[in-house]
């Protein structure tokens, strides 16, 4: 499972370095270097190719017509891109996406168990303020479960 974060810088060339111990997970449990980023609230996320091949597989099952699923599908399918790990372990970050993050020098990126959410870390630190405000309120609901 993906878990953590990391800060990582973003080369001129624009490729960023995927954590070390998020390249393990997509080595050994998932035996690929291929995964899929797509634009997701202020961040990206990315999924190992299986994984994105199951949720692909869930919204496939979804009423076609709805507008909210068609507005849902169009978002995050259509900003999908398939991204090959290079041989020293980073990615490129399709330009629409660093854009819509707002990524420049580097980025933050956070487990999300079978996923992982690659933030600008100027937005992370926003994000993640108001994320544990939140998260204060709601873990005695959760707790409760």
């Amino acid at each position: 499972m993906f878990r953590g974060q990391y800060i990582h810088k973003i080369s001129e060339s624009a490729r960023v370095s995927i954590p070390s111990r998020f390249r393990d997970i997509l080595k050994k449990k998932y035996k690929t270097n291929t995964i899929i980023i797509s634009s997701f609230d202020k961040c990206a996320v990315a999924y190992p190719l299986s994984e994105w091949e199951d949720l692909e597989s869930k919204i496939s099952k979804l009423p076609q017509f709805k507008s909210d699923i068609v507005e849902f599908e169009r978002y995050l399918i259509g900003n999908a891109n398939e991204c090959e790990i290079d041989a020293e372990g980073r990615i490129m970050i399709p330009n629409l996406i660093r854009k819509n993050i707002k990524a420049r020098q580097s980025v933050v990126f956070v487990g999300m168990l079978s996923r992982f959410e690659i933030w600008s870390e100027y937005e992370w630190g926003i994000s993640n303020k108001t994320s544990f405000k939140k998260f204060q309120k709601s873990r005695e609901t959760i707790n409760d479960i």
